[in-house]
């Protein structure tokens, strides 16, 4: 059974958080960063779930100190607040996931994502969907004509089924573009392909689309077999636009942009083998709000 420490100043969420993990992982919570500290020292744990700003050591403070005590150990943020005004510090800290506590607070979403950082098995929509979700159809984009073929035929299914497809026409074309035509590289580490030139895809280069739904939302999943994006990448063109500095950067815009424009985006990285972006758009406003920082590097 894998091993939680949660540390929040705020009994309440203590109390939730050990409801809900109790019965799935041996779960600790400590009431701010010296008294997490003390724990950690005495024992070792495979995740630590710490709020951001807590009285005394904050969150972020708080996590480096137990990366340099116990560097295996997992870590994630949460925050009531607006996670873009903490890219910054994900960045400054290696940080790389960051929860919402929304309201109502998503159990099934927070707990997919604990699952998969616990276990390294973060790939695939389907990890991400309720118990009644299903995958609606795969998608094989072998070139850039397919690609454009593939984000109509999402945006009018989407549009069908849910009565509006929101911005997912936008969100698709900005992730499959990046997944053709920066994805792909030459020895050098330049781009292979020019741009929205047309371009046909190495079968090692095929782009795999997957999307599905569930009672809640729907997600899409695009998936390069390349692997060149990298955690540090991530935030570091995060950061960029959502401090304004990158506003005229093409690099990085596709990956602002989605996230902007989902609920939810999530991205999942095997160095050197596989790129997945998920993006997911809730059928109602409960969850909606602030956006959380999901980036998984195995």
């Amino acid at each position: 059974m894998f091993k939680i420490l949660a540390v929040d100043d705020e009994q309440a969420i203590r109390v939730m958080l050990q409801d809900f993990f109790e019965d799935t992982y041996d779960i600790r919570v400590a009431a701010n960063g010296s008294e997490a500290l003390a724990l950690v020292r005495a024992e070792d744990f495979d995740l630590v779930i710490s709020d951001i700003n807590m009285p005394g050591l904050k969150g972020p403070e708080l996590l480096s100190e137990i990366k340099k005590l116990k560097p295996r150990t997992k870590t994630m943020l949460m925050t009531a607040y607006n996670v873009d005004d903490y890219i910054r510090m994900a960045k400054e800290f290696n940080i790389s996931n960051i929860i919402p506590k929304t309201v109502p607070f998503n159990y099934d979403e927070v707990g997919a994502l604990v699952d998969g950082i616990l276990t390294e098995n973060v790939f695939g929509l389907e990890r991400y969907l309720l118990g009644d979700g299903q995958i609606a159809k795969h998608y094989t984009i072998k070139s850039s004509e397919e690609g454009n073929a593939v984000r109509e035929e999402l945006t009018r299914v989407i549009c069908e089924k849910f009565g509006s497809s929101g911005d997912v026409k936008l969100i698709v074309d900005e992730i499959i573009t990046n997944a053709i035509y920066h994805a792909p590289a030459r020895d050098d580490g330049s781009p292979k392909y020019r741009e929205y030139a047309p371009v046909h895809l190495d079968p090692s280069e095929y782009v795999h689309v997957t999307w599905g739904y569930d009672a809640e939302k729907y997600g899409v999943s695009i998936v390069d077999m390349q692997g060149r994006l990298s955690k540090e990448t991530v935030l570091y063109k995060i950061d960029r636009h959502v401090r304004g500095e990158g506003m005229l950067d093409d690099s990085g815009r596709g990956i602002h942009m989605s996230r902007l424009f989902a609920d939810r985006m999530l991205i999942n990285i095997k160095p050197g083998v596989k790129t997945e972006v998920i993006v997911m758009n809730y059928l109602s406003s409960g969850y909606r709000g602030y956006r959380p920082l999901y980036i998984n590097e195995l």
